[in-house]
């Protein structure tokens, strides 16, 4: 007699979302078999990676704006915003910056923000995404008696301003919604591959049956 075998998730894992981070770490080392240590790291890692996808895209070139004093761009640095006229680029203006005005509309620093999150993270397993800023990002390591984990601590002036409302509860949804899912193919890859080995074994023992008879 057959008996058929089936796997059934509880709720949809593919729209599960509210899943808190006490949950997360759980399935984590239970499903996933990472140490607590482990979890931790990768759901920060997680994390900062949902903060990326959800920082907005700066634009390619700045915006033109004109005062009383004539046109102007604005350029900022260290939270501090300057103003730089059309006029100062040129001759007549005392010549006193290189290049054109044209060539000041391109936004060096575009992407700054998205990268910003992963930074620091490379040393807990993250893939670096290139050279980072100085005093821009930290990561601390806490080791307590009865607390150890991790925090990521974005630095840059401007982080709040390029990320949307409510992001922090974003953050958090996505990357337990990840963390999710990844358990869940897990879990169906160990189940596929339980009923090859069944399989397996059954045909083994039915060729090791007609050459015994």
């Amino acid at each position: 007699m057959s008996m058929a075998l089936s796997v059934k998730a509880v709720n949809d894992w593919n729209k599960e979302i509210g899943v808190g981070l006490n949950t997360v770490m759980a399935v984590s080392m239970d499903i996933m078999g990472r140490s607590g240590e482990e979890a931790t790291r990768h759901t920060l890692i997680l994390m900062a990676q949902s903060a990326r996808a959800a920082a907005k895209q700066s634009r390619k070139l700045r915006l033109l704006k004109q005062d009383e004093h004539g046109r102007y761009l604005e350029v900022w640095n260290k939270g501090t915003m300057s103003k730089l006229y059309e006029w100062a680029f040129s001759d007549s203006g005392g010549g006193s910056l290189n290049g054109t005005f044209e060539g000041a509309r391109p936004i060096k620093s575009r992407g700054l923000a998205k990268r910003s999150w992963m930074w620091g993270l490379g040393r807990l397993g993250a893939r670096k995404t290139g050279r980072q800023i100085s005093n821009a990002s930290r990561v601390y390591t806490i080791r307590k008696p009865r607390l150890n984990g991790y925090i990521k601590e974005d630095r840059l002036d401007y982080i709040q301003k390029v990320m949307p409302a409510g992001w922090e509860a974003t953050v958090v949804l996505k990357a337990g919604n990840k963390a999710m899912k990844q358990a869940r193919n897990k879990m169906e890859r160990d189940w596929k591959r339980g009923v090859k080995s069944r399989r397996r074994g059954t045909t083994r023992a039915v060729s090791s049956l007609f050459k015994a008879l």
